[in-house]
């Protein structure tokens, strides 16, 4: 059975541009909707910058109204020296030297070096066997002519004796005496004792030496008693004065300051160095000081009492000149001082501010002349500060 095709050309492409104009429709509807997202994405993105740009904006206009983070402290009165600083090292006021005072072996050596001693301990001794001897063999004499002199008495008395036999009886008992003492003292010298009180800070003896009374034994200083020669230019003589104090300082014993007072004064200038020797006397009740420590010490000439005082590390220089930054609400203003003494750590100031003003002594290192300031209470501010926040936002801007 044959099927028969009833379409027509026309038919068919009336068919064909049907289909083609639907297909177009479709994809100019699915532009459009892509486009209307485009555009949406595009303003919230726009929305979002403008919000993130009036943010930074705003923190960068409260920062700068906050202004830096500084410390302050109010100007008082105070005490404060002028002195004059030298170098030395520590002695000690009573230094010996312990001889022998007889000849013989040593055969115990009793004290080491940093022993403390006392007057007449024993320090060493010698082999006294033969001493010994010695002083007994004259007690026995001394003590057998003592009794012989004792029965010529009983004699003498009653005209049994002359006058010339008795006082030569007498005179030879004495002689006796004598040489028991001399032998007693003989073997005393065989025990070497200390001569003062201190510590022994050399030995110079050991157990079998043959010594003699020209051998040194040991060294003995006294702790107690520690001097300081300084050596200062005679154009500074007319400052120093006996009795004036005096602060030392040690690198043996960093952070720690000792007393002491002018103890003497030499009269006569060192023609070659120019210099007069000044004699200081120390106080160490804690007994740290050593001989031989160098040392810094301050002699103090003048004593202000009274005065303004800041400390130097508010203090800010600028073309070689001391300023420190004042507050003033929330303003700091930098001023030019003029300084007096000074000492380790403040400076008296004689003009540029006064007792009750607030000073910067945190964070003024970055300030400028009228910055705008924050005072911060508590810990917490580094040091030195950071610049000032003020000139950063300028420059970034």
């Amino acid at each position: 059975m044959r099927i028969r095709n009833t379409s027509s050309p026309t038919g068919l492409w009336v068919r064909i541009l049907t289909l083609t104009g639907a297909l177009l429709f479709t994809q100019a509807c699915v532009k459009g909707e892509a486009g209307d997202d485009d555009e949406s994405a595009a303003k919230a993105d726009s929305t979002k910058t403008d919000s993130t740009k009036v943010k930074k904006d705003d923190k960068k206009k409260k920062k700068v109204d906050e202004g830096v983070p500084v410390k302050v402290m109010e100007v008082a009165l105070g005490e404060i020296s002028d002195y004059v600083q030298h170098t030395s090292t520590i002695e000690a006021e009573a230094a010996i030297d312990v001889y022998a005072q007889a000849t013989g072996l040593v055969s115990e050596v009793i004290v080491e070096e940093g022993d403390h001693v006392i007057v007449g301990q024993i320090l060493a001794k010698l082999i006294d066997d033969e001493l010994r001897l010695g002083a007994d063999e004259a007690r026995v004499n001394y003590q057998k002519l003592a009794s012989k002199f004792k029965r010529a008495e009983g004699l003498y008395e009653r005209n049994l004796m002359s006058r010339e036999d008795f006082e030569q009886q007498k005179f030879t008992v004495e002689e006796s005496r004598i040489r028991w003492d001399r032998s007693k003292l003989s073997l005393d010298h065989a025990s070497v004792r200390a001569p003062v009180a201190g510590v022994i800070s050399e030995r110079a003896v050991k157990l079998g030496d043959r010594i003699s009374p020209s051998n040194k034994l040991f060294s003995l200083v006294d702790l107690k008693s520690l001097i300081a020669q300084v050596h200062v230019p005679g154009r500074d003589m007319r400052f120093i004065l006996k009795g004036q104090s005096a602060e030392v300082t040690t690198d043996f014993l960093p952070g720690e300051t000792f007393k002491g007072h002018v103890e003497r004064i030499s009269p006569v200038v060192d023609p070659g160095s120019g210099t007069f020797k000044v004699t200081l006397e120390l106080k160490d009740d804690s007994s740290r000081l050593r001989p031989g420590m160098f040392i810094t010490a301050h002699i103090v000439t003048a004593t202000h009492e009274t005065a303004v005082l800041v400390p130097k590390k508010a203090i800010v220089y600028d073309d070689g000149f001391p300023h420190v930054f004042v507050v003033n609400d929330s303003t700091a203003t930098r001023v030019r001082l003029d300084i007096g003494f000074e000492d380790s750590e403040n400076l008296e100031i004689l003009d540029g501010t006064k007792q009750g003003d607030r000073i910067v002594i945190v964070g003024q290192n970055g300030l400028k002349d009228q910055a705008k300031i924050r005072v911060i209470d508590g810990p917490g501010l580094r040091i030195p500060a950071k610049p000032d926040s003020t000139e950063l936002e300028e420059k970034a801007s």
